[in-house]
């Protein structure tokens, strides 16, 4: 009976690993795939390819500063590592592993050395597919159960 890992990228890391007879197709976050890449070229014939699903759902990691229990003092350092984390210089290095920046003054295109620029077969700066709104929470709770009665 086929089990669920704990994550996508241990998906991956087995999709590399055991090879085409193993699995034909691999789900898993774009980052992931993107930052892998070069592993699946050391460890197979040939490197993978990607194909951007269509529709699909982008995933943004997002942030929260607490107010219970944090004295104004952690809520501004907080807020200003937040800021941080977004400006440019720090949004380069995230899109080197293969994150989409949230800075819209970062373009793709232009990072030296991010998984955009290195050829990978069938990587979009900009891919083409529909893209869907987040499911609602009752849906979102339902994958929760099945993921956690599967493991």
């Amino acid at each position: 009976m086929y089990e669920p890992p704990r994550s996508t990228d241990l998906v991956l890391q087995e999709f590399i690993t055991r090879g085409a007879n193993e699995a034909d197709v691999a789900v898993v976050y774009e980052s992931n795939v993107l930052h892998r890449w070069q592993q699946s070229g050391t460890t197979q014939e040939k490197p993978y390819q990607i194909y951007y699903l269509d529709p699909t759902i982008e995933t943004t990691s997002t942030a929260a500063i607490v107010r219970r229990g944090v004295d104004g003092g952690t809520a501004d350092a907080a807020r200003q590592f937040l800021e941080f984390l977004t400006q440019a210089p720090q949004q380069v290095v995230l899109a080197q592993y293969g994150f989409r920046p949230v800075n819209p003054a970062v373009d793709l295109s232009t990072i030296p050395g991010s998984p955009w620029q290195q050829n990978i077969p069938g990587v979009q700066v900009k891919p083409t597919g529909q893209v869907m709104p987040t499911p609602n929470g009752a849906i979102l709770t339902e994958v929760l159960r099945q993921w956690e009665r599967a493991n």
